[in-house]
């Protein structure tokens, strides 16, 4: 796609500058000379054309963009599909992902935080009317002008009505750090998916940390289907309750307990806007619904294998048992609920309860070694990373702090181990989905730049990375690879012809490149015949190489025929 550098498309759009590279697609600057404005043209990749999925998704994009018309929402002006170069043309925006916001500061406050939200949420309230669900809601699709107005894009992968092929499958899956549990497990989604993405980018942008990370994928995945993630509060004991109110319910595990729609979320953000002190009436965590499922053990998974349900004799054999094997097994859960229920009582004025002391901020070596605040309980230690914790350092504990319990009871905390160090792994000489599969398996992410390298280097190869390969960075963090590409040349430096002769200026012309050249002689008394006297273009501009070269060559001296005198 490098060719189409300097390039006009449709007669329309002057190629400019390339602004990103992607698997499916190359984004570039460009102007369009018929509106007189600069716009973005998403351009499929010549290699992509006969892959259907790929084409697919390119006219999903345009297809749902098309859809929606909203201040927050990029753009779109005109599309192609025909031909060999299909292409998307929509607005033109010079600024930041949230993502790059996020990773200057660190952590939001919440005042920047809800603006963003906000217009985060009315687009995604808009494209929810229009049935577009977008799937992929992260802080690289979103978009931060100079005004610090927001703008969501990338709707490669969003659901689209009445769209004969839907998004559903691998591709439709979203960025594993902020997809929805029924994303994780491959379930229906719909508008409550984004809003839980949203929850996700919310904690991270208050705490500066993702609320689920892990070694793998597959790890992350599972965690957003089962795991709460640690309160907000805890570790910014300054962060009001409210806020921490409204991620726990965007984050809900079950959609039924989430914000049913953008609305309501962003009703509540402009309750905290206007006082941070807000509180709302839901759970304070999360509750975890369990599935039910068919007993394979046990009596009744016992007369599950012996009598198949499809035959009636043995299910009714079986039943039958059942029923008298249930009454004699009451009778007796009777008599040892009863004798278990005078244990208890008796055991219970006996026992010593304790209020279970904080142990979260403390020092694992330093509670080791105090026998007077461990004495009480049993522990069970567990060790997690923690990009926001230093190593040593506990970070939950169960049961929590405050909460009566039995001298001798279990207690398990989690202890950090600190952040997660990988090293960048060597990748100069590598294709570019190699040194993009490296990164992904290590646990950091990847940033793609083109960088004109080496002619006899082939197009895609990395040519280096920064950080440099070996260098320790936290999981996570980001690795810039720079691929090579081959650029178009288009334009060719002006070489000195005044003063030369006509050959040698002809010969330097076309070792640049300019091969139309013409050649205008003239009569001159002060340059040497096959000289060049003047040339079209000045010494050192850059000219296009279909620009025509006009050379002026002197003929010499006129000369003067004098004609012989006629005597009469």
């Amino acid at each position: 796609m490098s060719q189409l550098s300097g390039s006009v498309i449709n007669g329309r759009y002057r190629i400019q500058s390339t602004l990103g590279i992607g698997g499916m697609s190359v984004v570039f600057r460009a102007y369009d000379l018929q509106e007189d404005r600069e716009v973005s043209l998403k351009v499929l990749r010549a290699d992509r054309l006969g892959d259907q999925e790929s084409r697919r998704r390119f006219y999903n994009e345009s297809r749902a963009i098309a859809l929606m018309s909203h201040p927050n929402i990029v753009n779109v002006y005109d599309v192609n599909f025909e031909g060999k170069i299909q292409y998307i043309v929509m607005e033109y925006i010079d600024g930041v992902t949230l993502k790059d916001r996020m990773d200057q500061k660190g952590q939001l406050s919440h005042e920047e935080a809800i603006h963003y939200l906000k217009q985060i949420l009315s687009a995604l309230q808009h494209a929810h009317s229009r049935g577009v669900v977008h799937h992929d809601i992260k802080p690289q699709n979103i978009l931060l002008l100079s005004d610090a107005s927001v703008k969501v894009t990338d709707f490669g992968i969003a659901s689209v009505p009445n769209f004969e092929e839907d998004t559903s499958g691998d591709e439709a899956v979203g960025s594993v750090h902020y997809i929805s549990p029924e994303q994780a497990q491959g379930d229906v989604t719909d508008e409550k998916s984004d809003l839980y993405s949203v929850g996700v980018m919310m904690y991270s942008m208050l705490t500066g940390r993702l609320p689920f990370d892990a070694e793998s994928p597959t790890d992350v995945a599972r965690m957003q289907v089962e795991k709460p993630p640690y309160p907000p509060c805890k570790l910014m004991p300054e962060l009001p309750i409210g806020f921490q109110q409204v991620i726990f319910r965007a984050m809900a595990k079950r959609p039924s307990d989430r914000y049913q729609n953008a609305a309501s979320m962003l009703a509540d953000l402009e309750k905290l806007e206007e006082d941070p002190k807000t509180t709302f009436p839901y759970p304070k965590e999360f509750k975890l619904a369990l599935r039910k499922r068919r007993p394979t053990t046990g009596i009744a998974g016992f007369f599950r294998s012996l009598f198949p349900e499809d035959d009636d004799v043995y299910r009714h054999s079986r039943n039958n048992i059942l029923a008298s094997v249930s009454a004699m097994l009451c009778a007796l859960l009777v008599v040892f609920i009863g004798i278990g229920s005078m244990v208890m009582v008796v055991s219970n004025l006996y026992k010593e309860y304790i209020s279970v002391p904080s142990f979260i901020g403390m020092s694992y070596d330093e509670f080791e070694t105090d026998y007077e605040l461990a004495k009480n309980f049993v522990f069970e230690v567990q060790y997690e990373y923690d990009s926001a914790v230093e190593a040593g350092i506990i970070i939950e504990q169960t049961p929590l702090a405050g909460e009566s319990q039995a001298a001798g009871s279990t207690v398990k905390i989690v202890v950090s181990k600190g952040v997660r160090t990988i090293a960048v792994p060597e990748l100069a000489g590598k294709t570019e989905k190699q040194a993009e599969a490296a990164l992904r398996n290590s646990g950091l992410t990847c940033v793609r730049k083109a960088e004109v390298g080496s002619a006899t280097t082939e197009e895609g190869i990395v040519l280096r990375c920064e950080p440099s390969a070996g260098t320790e960075l936290s999981e996570g963090a980001t690795v810039t690879i720079y691929v090579n590409v081959r650029a178009a040349v288009t334009e060719a430096i002006m070489p000195q012809c005044v003063g030369n002769p006509k050959d040698v200026a002809i010969t330097e012309l076309y070792k640049r490149g300019l091969t139309l050249v013409s050649i205008n002689e003239v009569y001159s008394d002060t340059v040497a015949e096959g000289v060049v006297i003047t040339q079209s273009q000045l010494t050192g501009a850059f000219v296009p190489l279909s620009e025509k070269i006009v050379l002026t060559v002197s003929k010499g001296p006129e000369v003067t025929v004098t004609e012989p005198e006629v005597n009469e």
